[in-house]
């Protein structure tokens, strides 16, 4: 009996918890399979089908209205994870998954109560950017971790890792396929050649 008592107060408590968080930071980023209610999830992807935008160079699966709100859903290849190191969210999370080959922006105040797992998902007090371009993740303009910034020769694109070029003897800037140059001597290896071989 004091056990059901307890479960009871406890199981109150964290749905007050949960509502709290999502009162204070309504804006959810990340896989919307993880918010939308299991008894929703088949009308939800329906209405996915019927507004999809994908032709095939595009990152926009589709742009529905759900419970009175405008949802863009993005793609950009299928699952996986998007990291963010250095983003600031309100609940500390710099990162999110996707099971259902999609992710959004939705306001979780805008949607009917429900008791999802907002673990999954990056939340903000205020109404994030997100969007995909060339095959790279944005979020409040901010690139996914899976690329970086070429550095080398000042080019400052964005690249992937295997774009990435370092000289093999380290006398060189580091670069991108499209920037990174290496004059080194092939046979002694620095980049003011001292063994008189290099012509």
């Amino acid at each position: 009996m004091m056990k059901s008592i307890i479960d009871k107060i406890s199981a109150h408590l964290r749905q007050r918890m949960h509502d709290q968080v999502i009162a204070a930071a309504p804006w959810y980023v990340g896989d919307p399979c993880y918010i939308i209610p299991d008894d929703d999830w088949g009308e939800f992807c329906d209405l996915t089908c019927k507004h999809s935008q994908r032709n095939g160079s595009g990152h926009v699966d589709s742009v529905i209205n759900w419970h009175g709100q405008q949802i863009t859903l993005w793609t950009n290849g299928g699952d996986g994870t998007w990291s963010f190191t250095g983003l600031k969210s309100a609940n500390g999370k710099t990162s999110f998954g996707v099971d259902a080959g999609i992710f959004c922006v939705i306001n979780l105040n805008a949607l009917p109560a429900h008791e999802a797992d907002i673990s999954d998902g990056i939340l903000f007090e205020t109404e994030p950017d997100l969007y995909v371009d060339d095959d790279i993740v944005y979020l409040n303009d901010q690139h996914d971790d899976s690329v970086q910034e070429c550095e080398g020769w000042r080019c400052r694109r964005i690249i992937t890792p295997d774009e990435y070029m370092c000289c093999e003897y380290g006398n060189c800037d580091e670069g991108c396929d499209s920037c990174f140059e290496c004059s080194c001597c092939e046979e002694c290896g620095e980049s003011e050649c001292v063994c008189g071989d290099e012509e």
